[in-house]
């Protein structure tokens, strides 16, 4: 754990232009601001239907605020050699259609709707979030790796780490799971597996929906690390270092866009701590750790005081 928080403490001294920073958190409060003054504003983004305009403006989003983040970055760059590398912009602009894809991708749960039906239908269709992260963000990443990057470093962080450390920052946030698990929003929303079970009026032996369900709805935040602390931090890191971290986080921030706005504004801090602890590890396993431990606590601890 004190390493955790010496990584983090020995970044915010050495690696952050505060400056920068207040400018950078500037952008995403206007950003951010605008989406959540009106509903309707958040109907421009997000996907499920045969909109191209969505796709494009998940892609201004999404782009508008990673390179904005990084061309505001430049009057207080030391070095600017990373401007004028091309692969570098190729890989952000690879990383931002691809996610933009990925959100507004609507054509899997077609298919799910052609093969499936009754129950079934509705059942896969709420699993199709983590099936769509894995087939459109996971293949096309690593095949990025196996082509570029291979010869450099390991598959964008799964290498091994010592979780100790994570094991204990999970079980700091214990208590807040618990008592959260008390209140009228938290019951309301979770667990996500009863919800989905109940909506999709599932009967009978319960077993396999449940782990099937569960099984997708942990690899999304599998999917989400490996993204975005794996492959736009260690892959991007070579040409910018520990100063990429920063607009991956307001990167962040925009994916989500859309729930509650605390959600919504923690997302940047946490965002800088997992990506912190991935640039010095070297390895996404904390942060799927976390992530995964956390989704899956609130799962049990909602069915617990629930039933």
């Amino acid at each position: 754990m004190k390493t955790l928080v010496g990584y983090v403490r020995d970044y915010l001294r050495r690696d952050v232009n505060w400056i920068y920073f207040g400018l950078l958190v500037t952008l995403l409060s206007l950003v951010v601001g605008w989406f959540y003054s009106d509903k309707e504003h958040l109907q421009l983004i997000g996907g499920g239907a045969d909109d191209s305009f969505r796709y494009v403006n998940n892609l201004a989003l999404y782009g508008g605020t990673l390179i904005g983040a990084l061309l505001l970055f430049i009057p207080f760059a030391k070095d600017k050699s990373w401007l004028l590398n091309g692969r570098f912009w190729i890989t952000v602009l690879f990383a931002v259609g691809l996610y933009a894809f990925a959100i507004f991708c609507y054509w899997h749960k077609e298919w799910i709707k052609n093969w499936t039906d009754g129950p079934d239908e509705i059942f896969w269709l709420r699993c199709a979030s983590g099936i769509g992260k894995i087939l459109i963000l996971g293949i096309p990443v690593t095949i990025w790796w196996f082509l570029f990057d291979r010869k450099d470093q390991s598959l964008y962080g799964l290498k091994q780490t010592n979780v100790r450390p994570y094991l204990w920052m999970l079980a700091a946030l214990m208590p807040l799971i618990i008592a959260a698990s008390f209140t009228d929003g938290f019951q309301k929303m979770y667990p996500m597996v009863t919800r989905t079970l109940t909506v999709a009026k599932i009967e009978g032996d319960k077993f396999w929906y449940v782990s099937i369900f569960e099984f997708f709805y942990g690899s999304n935040y599998v999917v989400t690390e490996f993204f975005f602390r794996g492959f736009l931090i260690l892959a991007l890191t070579r040409w910018i270092g520990p100063h990429i971290i920063l607009p991956v986080a307001a990167f962040y921030v925009t994916i989500h866009i859309g729930k509650p706005l605390g959600e919504t504004i923690s997302s940047f801090f946490g965002g800088i701590i997992l990506g912190v602890i991935t640039y010095r590890t070297k390895s996404i396993w904390g942060g799927v750790l976390i992530h995964v431990g956390i989704a899956f606590a609130m799962e049990i601890a909602a069915y617990v005081v629930k039933y």
